[in-house]
């Protein structure tokens, strides 16, 4: 009768052999072990048939937060600083482009060719605009820039290069052209 190999099971190994040919691992004396039961699959477990519901719940849909928009004015106005300007003032709904008309370029909302200095301004000189309830204004590469007084200062900032935050009784000076910045 042949040993089995514990290890392998390499069931060849002659009788009286102390290592199993096929692995090496060391053999014991006792015969071949009889292969295990496996343990039986248990029969699964009948679910209960869910049953309907007697009574009637109603869900009421909680309302969705609205969002929260910023206050900001829809217009703005450009108040001219100017005695006589040829216009007092312009109102402003958007995005506002201000220079001088030409007919290269095309019209802008704000138009400063009938006003004193215009020779300073450029076709597209600026431009004001919304921007996340705030209002800016933003030099669009203008030769003789765009200045900001801020309300309560007596003096005008440096050129600015950058889109500027706009607060209502700013002064503005477009080139030499200088007006006041209002939101209702």
């Amino acid at each position: 009768m042949a040993i089995v190999c514990n290890v392998c099971g390499y069931d060849q190994n002659p009788q009286g052999a102390e290592y199993c040919d096929a692995c090496g691992a060391e053999l014991t004396a006792s015969p071949s072990p009889t292969p295990p039961i496996p343990d039986p699959i248990p029969e699964p477990t009948p679910r209960p048939i869910p049953q309907p519901i007697a009574e009637t719940i109603t869900l009421t849909p909680e309302p969705l937060p609205q969002p929260i928009t910023p206050a900001i004015t829809t217009t703005a106005r450009l108040i001219a600083k100017h005695p006589n300007a040829p216009v007092a003032e312009f109102f402003i709904d958007g995005f506002t482009l201000i220079g001088i008309f030409d007919s290269d370029t095309g019209p802008v909302d704000v138009d400063l060719e009938k006003f004193p200095d215009n020779e300073t301004v450029s076709r597209n000189h600026a431009e004001i605009y919304p921007d996340g309830g705030t209002w800016k204004i933003k030099d669009l590469g203008s030769l003789n820039g765009v200045f900001i007084k801020p309300i309560g200062q007596t003096r005008f900032n440096a050129r600015i290069t950058a889109p500027t935050l706009l607060s209502s009784g700013d002064e503005i000076a477009i080139a030499k052209i200088r007006f006041l910045f209002q939101t209702p």
